[in-house]
């Protein structure tokens, strides 16, 4: 399949008093046309950080931002920001937000919302704009005579249709999904799940998916990837990482999560996430591991698991 994203080594570091945050350190994924990926992890584990790295909204405590990210075979990193702008944020990747129903403007009607990139960043003629508008709100699910209604007139579901519809607005490659249900009821997840994998099938589009709901990511995920206090610990195909995890800390999170077919009994991951500022020596999951021995105290690589499986632990080298 031909690579839409392809990400070598990429590192994004935040100055504070308390020192350097490591949030993204040393990341690399490859992205197929038509694929989903699934980021997953905890809270505070750097998987939104990873969004505004490749999207590049960066803030100005920024110590570092460094690697490639190469979206549909153009390095793009070293884009000056007029340039990234003009020519791939929003055209070839686009990104909903956390909390994305607050995203929309109370005082826009949907309309409004859904021509202004085409306006700004194609100088489409609000006419033709308009009618693009309507064929993608269409597409979402949504009735064409609510292009005139107001952003508090929807329900929450209507609402995330919407934000799902500006991002699609532009025919991206990619689009990234920043937690797109944690504030839906399990109905209108369910909904909204479906909505993608049909969008996913028609359109072509690839999803980055950051959740830290394994259950849900589960129904769109083509690859998984584990994310650990800045670091990938797994990456591989979903069948593979959601029946047979490799890594400690994947095993422990499958483990949560209440099973319908099992008698298996809920577990917990002991301990708390480290912090970035000064992350453990060697492996940032040895303090919380059950398998901890001492070659953990030196920094694993990505291992090699068979075809396309990576896991970083010592429990699968040779050390």
């Amino acid at each position: 399949m031909t690579s839409v994203l392809d990400v070598r080594n990429l590192k994004l570091f935040y100055r504070t008093e308390a020192g350097i945050v490591r949030a993204v350190d040393g990341i690399g994924f490859t992205i197929s046309n038509g694929r989903t990926v699934a980021l997953v992890g905890e809270s505070g584990s750097g998987k939104s950080s990873l969004a505004r790295a490749l999207m590049r909204f960066l803030p100005k405590n920024v110590s570092e931002y460094s690697g490639s990210i190469r979206i549909d075979g153009v390095e793009v990193l070293g884009m000056d920001e007029y340039e990234f702008n003009r020519k791939i944020r929003w055209k070839k990747i686009t990104y909903v937000s956390q909390a994305a129903l607050n995203s929309l403007n109370p005082i826009m009607k949907v309309v409004d919302h859904l021509i202004e990139p085409l306006i700004l960043h194609y100088g489409i003629p609000k006419k033709e704009a308009i009618e693009r508008a309507r064929e993608v709100l269409v597409r979402v699910g949504i009735p064409e005579d609510f292009l005139w209604r107001y952003s508090f007139e929807l329900s929450g579901g209507m609402k995330q249709r919407v934000v799902i519809a500006i991002s699609l607005i532009s025919n991206p490659k990619i689009v990234i999904l920043d937690e797109p249900t944690s504030a839906l009821d399990v109905m209108t997840q369910a909904s909204i799940i479906n909505l993608l994998k049909e969008l996913k099938n028609k359109l072509g589009v690839s999803y980055i998916f950051i959740t830290h709901d394994i259950a849900t990511s589960s129904e769109l995920a083509d690859e998984v990837a584990v994310m650990y206090a800045g670091q990938f610990v797994e990456y591989g195909p979903s069948e593979r990482v959601y029946v047979e995890p490799l890594h400690p800390y994947s095993k422990g999170l499958l483990n949560s999560i209440p099973r319908l077919r099992t008698d298996t009994a809920l577990a917990s991951i002991n301990g708390v996430p480290p912090s970035l500022i000064n992350p453990p020596k060697g492996c940032r999951f040895r303090p919380r591991c059950p398998y901890v021995k001492p070659v953990c105290e030196e920094e694993p690589p990505l291992i090699a698991f068979g075809s396309e499986h990576y896991v970083r632990c010592w429990l699968y080298g040779s050390k």
